[in-house]
């Protein structure tokens, strides 16, 4: 009866073990594959993207690092504060995700410190602090923020709250 129960537990373990790793979206899970044409010129057509056209002309001439043919384009806007824009390597199109423009920047469970997590062959972004919404003005929500490129935005995956006290 105790083999039994041990095997039990066992059991029990490894399946918890195995469905918390796989609760967390990873990377290879949204795979996308990288461009390798020339970089279209950035299409300035908006009064957002003439305010930033110097930063989106320098960070997309560092080339596709984002979901297969896009460039993530950051820059500060002040203490613990990001902004950013993804361009369109193959047409130049500019998009300002809305829960990336100006986020509040916090570390959780990162060890290179980005407030960012991104690949160039995957859809995936992780974003370490708290996004931009109507509902994060009254209240933030802080933690590491799962999202998904759908080609013109995010759609939200999952989200690991954390509180601004865990923060490394």
């Amino acid at each position: 009866m105790k083999l039994i129960f041990a095997m039990l537990c066992a059991c029990l373990f490894a399946a918890n073990a195995f469905a918390q790793t796989e609760s967390i979206p990873r990377f290879e899970s949204y795979p996308a594959p990288v461009y390798k044409g020339r970089v279209a010129p950035v299409r300035i057509n908006t009064s957002l993207a003439r305010t930033f056209r110097t930063r989106l002309h320098e960070g997309s001439k560092e080339g596709v690092n984002f979901a297969g043919h896009y460039t993530v384009v950051e820059w500060g806007c002040g203490a613990g504060c990001l902004d950013v824009a993804v361009v369109d390597a193959k047409t130049g199109a500019v998009y300002f995700p809305k829960e990336l423009s100006g986020f509040g920047v916090w570390y959780w469970g990162t060890d290179d410190y980005d407030a960012l997590q991104f690949k160039p062959d995957s859809r995936l972004i992780v974003l370490s602090g708290s996004p931009v919404s109507e509902s994060s003005k009254a209240e933030p929500q802080y933690g590491l923020f799962y999202y998904e490129w759908t080609g013109n935005g995010l759609k939200l995956i999952k989200v690991v709250e954390k509180k601004r006290d865990e923060a490394r």
